[in-house]
C-alpha cells in the first residue's frame, strides 16, 4: 500500500507538469462520473504483531462523483459512495513450555464486513491532451457511515504434552454484528487519493483510502486501509 501512495504521487507531479503545457481545455466546467468496482479492504491493527496475520478482504462499491472545475485544470470533486470493507485474519500461533514438555497451537479465523455511506471532499487536478483522452488526479478527505456489518469467528486450539493423546478446545463459527457497543463504531474519516484515466465517456480509476480515526470500542485499535479500482461512465 505504500508503494501505491508513492506511485500516485509520481504520476501526479508527472500529470501536473505535463498538464501545464497541454493545449486541450476541459470540455465541461460541471462533470459527473457513475462508477463501481472492487475493493481491497484491511485494516491498521495497533499493537506489536498484530498486522502480521490479516489478509486483504474483497469487497465492491458503487458511487458517483460531482466534478467542478473552478480553475482551467483545476477541480473540486464531491459525491456519494456504498463500499464493503473490513478486516479478514488467520491467526496461527504456537507456545512452547519446555519444563514440562508441552506445546500449544492456537488457530483463530475472523472475518467483518464493516458496509459504509461515504462522501469525499477531494482537490484535484485534470488535464486533456487530447479532445478525448484526460488524466487526473484527486485528493483529499472523507467522512463514512458505516449502517450495517456482520462478522464470524472461529478458533482451535490444541495442546499436547507427549504423553497422552493432544487436548483440543473448539470454538465453533459463530456470528455477530458488526456495529456494536463492544465491536466497531459507526463513524470514521481519513485521506483518500486517486488516479484516473478518460477517453471519450469511459473512465478507470484507482484509489487508496487511509483511514485516520480509531473505530474499534476497544483494543486493539483499528484503522481502515483500502485499495479499490473502478470503471464508469463520464456525464
Amino acid at each position: 500500500m505504500k508503494t501505491f501512495i508513492k506511485i500516485i504521487l509520481l504520476i501526479s507531479l508527472f500529470v501536473y507538469c505535463v498538464g501545464i503545457s497541454a493545449q486541450y481545455k476541459p470540455k465541461k466546467r460541471f462533470t459527473s462520473d457513475i462508477y463501481a468496482g472492487v475493493n481491497l479492504a484491511e485494516m491498521d491493527i495497533g499493537g506489536k504483531g498484530n498486522n502480521t496475520y490479516k489478509q486483504a478482504k474483497v469487497g465492491l462499491h458503487i458511487g458517483f462523483n460531482l466534478n467542478y472545475k473552478i480553475l482551467w485544470n483545476l477541480q473540486v470533486q464531491t459525491g456519494f459512495l456504498v463500499t464493503k470493507k473490513g478486516l479478514k485474519r488467520h491467526v496461527n500461533t504456537v507456545t512452547k513450555d519446555e519444563s514440562i514438555n508441552e506445546k500449544t497451537t492456537y488457530d483463530e479465523w475472523s472475518n467483518t464486513t464493516g458496509n459504509y455511506i461515504q462522501i469525499p471532499l477531494n482537490l484535484g487536478y485534470e488535464v486533456y491532451f487530447t479532445k478525448t483522452f484526460a488524466v487526473n488526479i484527486n485528493g483529499g478527505f472523507y467522512a463514512a457511515y458505516g449502517y450495517k456489518g456482520k462478522g464470524t469467528f472461529s478458533s482451535i486450539s490444541v495442546r499436547e504434552d507427549g504423553y497422552g493423546a493432544p487436548v483440543e478446545t473448539i470454538v465453533p463459527e459463530y456470528e455477530y454484528d458488526t456495529y456494536t457497543p463492544d465491536r466497531w463504531r459507526r463513524f470514521d474519516y481519513g485521506l483518500n487519493g486517486s488516479v484516473g484515466l478518460i477517453y471519450d465517456i469511459y473512465t478507470f480509476k484507482i484509489n487508496y483510502e487511509y483511514g485516520l480515526y480509531n473505530i474499534s470500542h476497544s483494543d486493539p485499535e483499528l484503522r481502515n486501509r483500502n485499495f479499490s479500482a473502478s470503471v464508469g461512465f463520464r456525464f
